[in-house]
């Protein structure tokens, strides 16, 4: 009976990362090198749907942000990250600047596999 529970257990474990991801959460800090990164978790999963085999193409993420009054726009491809390492690390500034000086403004997670009409639009500022 135990070996059956275990078994499940490791079943179980193992299919919720091969789950199409839904969403994500973020973090903002600095890096062992004190330089300010922002990073990306997939937090929301899809239980009915199979894993991406692909490594480009099916995970996007609109970032809009501002560095001392310059604003940014990107669109960034997480796909590989997501499926290799769980996470996507982004270089947002050097140590040089301050905390205060950076504003995150937007983080939105889409489908870049989808319609193009679907995907996060670039009106940030």
């Amino acid at each position: 009976m135990k070996k059956i529970i275990f078994i499940i257990t490791l079943l179980l474990s193992s299919y919720s990362y091969s789950q199409k991801i839904k969403g994500i959460k973020y973090e903002f800090g600095q890096n062992e090198y004190n330089n300010w990164n922002l990073t990306l978790i997939p937090n929301a999963f899809d239980g009915y749907a199979s894993e991406t085999t692909k490594t480009s193409g099916v995970y996007g993420v609109l970032l809009c942000y501002t560095i001392a009054d310059k604003q940014y726009e990107k669109y960034i491809d997480c796909t590989s990250d997501f499926v290799k390492e769980r996470k996507k690390d982004i270089h947002i500034a050097m140590s040089s600047r301050s905390r205060s000086d950076i504003n995150i403004v937007r983080v939105e997670f889409f489908r870049r596999d989808l319609p193009r009409e679907t995907w996060a639009q670039k009106n940030c500022f």
